[in-house]
């Protein structure tokens, strides 16, 4: 069985391929018992459950320092992106996301006890006061701001160099997700949009946010930017486009939305 079954093995937050002369896929459980060991792996094991209903993954968590074995390399997810399928990416997505809360939820936030897997729930419980610890989602949104043929886009000082991409914040305590669009996009580029669509949602793996994506429409004011959030904000049209997010990330598709709505 367990040949049959793939391994979500992390190195860090790096997922672990093995490499073919075609490109790379995701491990099969028996092939990482061979390279890694039985015990090993059973040691690293974390039991969780990952989307879509119906798929089996077994997953694995190790440290920085562990090496890679021969045949295999350990990617970031952005990379790894172009080598697996949409179900095995979007399974690798949730996979680091619950790797990165077992590893960082070791002791209660309570009482400060140590933390263990809880047998009813998806859950850490603690060993002392038995509170349940849930695995993390942070909400944010995500906007393509429109204007006729142009959409602001903006730059973090994080970003590769000539990247815009679309405005983003999280979510506030007792804040709709309307009213975070609204508030995100005055407080970070000082203008005001109206007529808000919601476009779709996307998990977000780095570590563990949920991405709620609208398109709206520009209503007033002009670009006045907070630096203390991004360093550059402008307005660009349709033929003249900087460089793009990635090809998996919801702002890809936001622009490429808008790409073909004024192109056609």
């Amino acid at each position: 069985m367990s040949a049959e079954i793939k391994a979500l093995a992390f190195v860090g937050s790096r997922l672990v391929l093995r490499v073919e002369r075609t490109g790379v896929r995701l491990p099969t459980v028996a092939e990482v018992e061979d390279v890694f060991g039985q015990d090993r792996l059973e040691t690293h094991r974390i039991d969780v459950r990952l989307p879509p209903a119906g798929t089996f993954w077994r997953i694995f968590g190790f440290d920085e320092s562990q090496e890679v074995p021969e045949g295999y390399r350990a990617d970031g997810l952005r990379l790894a992106y172009h080598g697996l399928g949409e179900v095995d990416f979007r399974a690798a997505g949730a996979a680091r996301q619950k790797v990165h809360w077992h590893r960082s939820t070791r002791f209660c936030s309570s009482c400060a006890s140590p933390v263990r897997p809880a047998q009813d729930h998806e859950a850490l419980r603690c060993t002392s006061c038995g509170r349940l610890h849930f695995p993390p989602v942070s909400p944010a949104v995500i906007v393509l701001v429109q204007r006729g043929p142009e959409i602001l886009l903006g730059r973090s000082a994080r970003f590769p160099e000539g990247l815009y991409s679309t405005l983003a914040g999280f979510v506030e305590p007792g804040e709709t997700l309307e009213e975070c669009v609204h508030r995100e996009i005055l407080e970070e580029v000082g203008v005001r949009v109206g007529n808000l669509r919601y476009f779709g949602s996307q998990p977000h793996p780095f570590p563990h946010s949920l991405m709620v994506a609208f398109v709206a429409d520009w209503t007033s004011g002009t670009v006045k930017i907070d630096e203390d959030e991004i360093e550059d904000a402008r307005w660009f049209h349709v033929e003249r486009l900087p460089r793009l997010p990635h090809p998996m990330s919801i702002a890809r598709a936001l622009i490429d939305d808008f790409v073909a709505r004024t192109s056609s």
